[in-house]
């Protein structure tokens, strides 16, 4: 008997790995279409031939090479990574904190991160001139903002319902700030408002520089907490009797999930609900366990960000904002993501009151 549950089970990891394997190849394919659209349609249309032969550099137009590799290309590798990202840190949180309602501008994590930047812009505009300053200051409120949450919540047992509520309120807090600070300084109100609402436009290679080794460097990080995170699946009772540290595994999962947002907000401003869409729909295909959620989600949270950033460039806007009057710009990023998000949030907020009988989350 014990030799064919063996069995059993080794044949249903088999057909798990296979359909994650799968799925992965399925993304991958998605995404590879999705940027070359991206790259092909803009004000000056593309043919795919054209796309092809700029990327590989075999054509002699030097107009389709500049469009393809220092205007759309680098954008759309910057999209591929703050969606991943974005994603990463979705998921880790919604381990953690056992809740499929939660994403990064949630629970502090942008808000606080956004704030440090504003700060920044008001009090201290040199130190965003600096090297990768921007990246250091949004991490710093980002970490400070996710420490201040889990040490309010431990002071009552750290639960995750508790710890997930508590991010809330100090979501709420953190973005009432950024508001008095815009409102009391204006200068650059436009720029500063368009960056925290999520945006694309105007990203080139510097950028992405800048988040690369970020994003490679935090989901390496992540893998290898990836086991850990499975064990917090079981329960904190269950995990602590198999030996792990159950606050010190939970709260390094939240610095680095507070570390793969902060990077992105210094990147590409406070994109919302990717960190939910990505890794629930991740969920549904592989499974919950983080092993095989986490690249997941990541790679389907790039997909949708690249996919959304693009549907946008459809939509041309006329700012009005002070000092961009009569400016011509495309539909933020953020935009399009939180009118994907904001429904997605419903369906599941009621899945989730229908699911307990209508009782509270």
């Amino acid at each position: 008997m014990a030799d064919r549950s063996n069995g059993v089970e080794g044949i249903e990891r088999f057909a798990a790995r296979r359909r994650f394997a799968g799925i992965i190849a399925l993304l991958l394919a998605a995404l590879a279409v999705i940027v070359v659209l991206h790259i092909a349609f803009g004000r000056t249309m593309l043919s795919m031939e054209e796309v092809v032969k700029s990327l590989f550099n075999v054509t002699d137009n030097k107009g389709h090479r500049h469009i393809v590799w220092n205007l759309r290309l680098p954008r759309v590798l910057v999209a591929i990574a703050a969606g991943a990202m974005l994603g990463l840190a979705g998921a880790i949180l919604q381990t953690v904190m056992r809740n499929p309602l939660i994403e990064p501008g949630l629970v502090g994590v942008s808000a606080g991160a956004v704030l440090s930047v504003v700060l920044a812009m008001h009090y201290w505009p040199q130190a965003l001139l600096a090297n990768g300053g921007i990246s250091w200051i949004a991490l710093l409120g980002g970490i400070v903002a996710v420490v201040m949450i889990y040490w309010l919540n431990g002071q009552r047992g750290n639960s995750a319902s508790r710890l997930a509520l508590t991010g809330v309120v100090a979501t709420s807090i953190l973005q009432s700030a950024t508001s008095l600070l815009l409102l009391r300084k204006q200068e650059g109100l436009s720029s500063i408002l368009l960056w925290n609402f999520g945006s694309l436009n105007g990203r080139v290679w510097d950028h992405w520089n800048h988040l690369w080794p970020w994003g490679l460097s935090l989901l390496l990080l992540s893998m290898l907490l990836a086991r850990r995170a499975s064990l917090l699946r079981l329960g904190e009772e269950t995990a602590a009797g198999l030996g792990l540290s159950v606050n010190r595994t939970k709260l390094l999962l939240l610095l680095v999930a507070a570390a793969l947002t902060a990077a992105s907000v210094s990147v590409v401003g406070a994109i919302g609900f990717v960190g939910l869409i990505g890794p629930h729909i991740a969920s549904q295909l592989v499974g919950k366990n983080p092993l095989l959620m986490f690249p997941a989600s990541a790679l389907l949270s790039a997909v949708l960000l690249t996919a959304a950033d693009w549907a946008g460039q459809s939509v041309t806007l006329t700012l009005t904002l002070p000092g961009m009057q009569h400016h011509m710009s495309n539909l933020p990023v953020g935009a399009v993501t939180t009118l994907l998000g904001a429904p997605f949030f419903l369906y599941l907020l009621r899945k989730s009151l229908v699911r307990k009988g209508g009782g509270s989350i």
